[in-house]
Parts: C-alpha cells; sequence; structure tokens
C-alpha cells in the first residue's frame, strides 16, 4: 500500500500541495488532474524521492521510501517522466535494458517480454534518436516495466500515442496488479483507467476520491476555468463534456 501522510510541497516560495494525505492500495489507480502548473509532475516526483518534500512522508508496505537506499528504493518504484531526450547511440534494446534492477540484473526472457508487450520488436536495433515521439514513449514505458517494481509512476503516459497503442499500453499495466500513480490531461481517459482522483489546484488537494465524486461541474470550473456537462454512459463511466472557458 502506498501511503501519503500529510504532504507539503514548495517550489521556491510558490506552494503546490499542502496537507495532503490519502492511501492507495495495492493493484489501485490513482490519476492526478489539474491545470498546467499545479504540481502533479512535482508531486510524482517527490513520491519517487527525487524531488525533497517541504514535510510529510511517504511510504511503501510500511517503510519510508525517502530513507531507503537509492537501489532498495528501485526495487519498489519506478518512474516514466516527461521530456525523455533520446541518448545518442543507444538503440530502443539497449535503452529498454537500462530499466533492469541492479539486483537482479538483465534477464534476458523479462526484456523479451517488455520488447513484445509493448510492441517494440520489429525496431529493437534501431537507434532511439531515429523513433518517433510515440515510439520513443513506449519505449520509456518498456524501460519502466522492466524494472518491475509494485508501484508505478507515470507523468502523462498518454503523451505521443496513437489511440491503439494507448489503449493497449494501459491495459498491459492493469494486467499486472501493480499500483499506479499517473497524471493526466484527459479527464475522460483518467475515470475510464483510474480508481481514485486527485484534483489539484490553488496550491492545495481541491478534491480526492472516486471519479463520481471528483469530476464535477463545480470542481472542474474551479479547476480549469471551463464549463463541463458531465453525462454517464452506457458502461457505467463518468464522461466529461467541456463547454468553453467559464463565464
Amino acid at each position: 500500500m502506498l501511503e501519503l501522510n500529510t504532504l507539503e510541497l514548495r517550489r521556491g516560495h510558490r506552494q503546490l500541495v499542502t496537507d495532503l494525505s490519502l492511501q492507495l492500495p495495492q493493484g489501485q489507480w490513482l490519476g492526478l488532474l489539474g491545470a498546467n502548473g499545479c504540481g502533479k509532475t512535482s508531486l510524482l516526483k517527490s513520491i519517487a524521492g527525487l524531488w525533497p518534500l517541504s514535510r510529510g512522508r511517504v511510504c511503501f508496505a510500511g517503510a519510508s521510501l525517502a530513507e531507503m537506499a537509492p537501489l532498495a528504493r528501485a526495487e519498489l518504484v519506478s518512474i516514466l517522466v516527461q521530456h525523455n531526450q533520446p541518448s545518442g547511440g543507444l538503440t530502443v534494446e539497449q535503452t529498454v535494458a537500462l530499466g533492469a534492477s541492479p539486483a537482479r540484473g538483465c534477464e534476458r526472457a523479462a526484456l523479451e517480454q517488455v520488447l513484445l508487450e509493448c510492441e517494440l520488436l520489429a525496431m529493437r536495433q534501431r537507434p532511439l534518436d531515429s523513433l518517433s515521439g510515440g515510439q520513443v514513449q513506449r519505449t520509456m514505458i518498456a524501460q519502466a516495466l522492466l524494472q518491475d517494481t509494485p508501484l508505478l509512476l507515470l507523468d502523462e503516459p498518454a503523451n505521443h500515442l496513437d489511440v491503439y497503442h494507448l489503449y493497449t499500453t494501459l491495459a498491459r499495466i492493469r494486467q499486472r496488479s501493480m499500483s499506479v500513480v499517473a497524471s493526466f490531461h484527459d479527464m475522460n481517459l483518467a475515470a475510464q483507467w483510474c480508481d481514485r482522483l486527485l484534483l489539484l489546484g490553488e496550491g492545495r488537494v481541491l478534491a480526492h476520491g472516486t471519479p463520481e465524486q471528483v469530476l464535477t461541474p463545480s470542481l472542474l470550473r474551479q479547476a480549469f476555468r471551463v464549463d463541463t456537462e458531465i453525462h454517464t454512459g452506457t458502461d457505467g463511466q463518468r464522461q466529461v463534456r467541456i463547454l468553453g472557458a467559464a463565464r
């Protein structure tokens, strides 16, 4: 279980998150929503131990991630961040292999499996800098999956992916029964895949709960400054329709 205990997050003099506490049971997905600059990426990096918290603790399976050695933490949590720049000269296969656990090493069977799952076998020997943005994104997701951790953090996993690869990739991650914390721009995508949503804005948590609890016209107006209509689809999923800028 992932536990966030009274987190406070600042960047310089700017308050991003204050007094955030929640628990995410193993295997559930938490979606982060909010306008650009609200702190979604900063929160993901702080959970991963890449950026310091102003206050609070992040625990997984009862242990504080910040107090772990980096190699021990890498056994529990992997992260996909935005703006990965292709590394000069590395192939797709070499890039994916960098995700292997230092403790376990790169097992050939596991490497072949993630290349297959992310549909990268045909391009495994291509230089990373020759790929499209979507192909690079799939490569970096494969790298994170090869790390094979119980907690996966995804910063805009939909970035650059076409519809087919987006849905097949998320479905394969779901099959692994990992706990996932992911940031989204697409509210409907977040509602479809996430058990719970966290809505950030104004330097604080605006809402935390199920998609039905978080995706309301008043909360979305507060967070995004847009007017919306909310519908429930035939499959029971919450669906948001943007009407335009808030009047």
